[in-house]
């Protein structure tokens, strides 16, 4: 096993949050946010709180089993952590 890698391994939460947070904009990706905040994502980063593919959500989306919000049809697709919670927990209601 590499060094790093070992390194990375040994990290707790509180290193990987930070560690995640300086690595963000190298990656071209946003900087994650506390766990709590309430906020507004899109298909990409949805999909990665849910941990499943882009794929996945956009077939959950199009059959209407998750909650989601849009302007129009067709137009991209906005979820809300909060929402995404309640239906992963079971308790979101159409």
């Amino acid at each position: 096993m590499s060094l790093s890698l070992a390194f990375i391994q040994e990290l707790d939460d509180e290193a990987l949050k930070i560690l995640a947070v300086k690595l963000a904009p190298m990656l071209g990706l946003q900087a994650p946010g506390p766990a709590t905040e309430d906020s507004w994502m899109d298909t990409a980063r949805a999909a990665a709180y849910l941990g499943i593919t882009k794929s996945a959500l956009n077939n959950r989306t199009a059959a209407r089993e998750v909650p989601f919000e849009q302007d129009g049809p067709g137009c991209k697709c906005w979820f809300k952590r909060s929402q995404l919670d309640a239906w992963r927990e079971g308790t979101w209601k159409r």
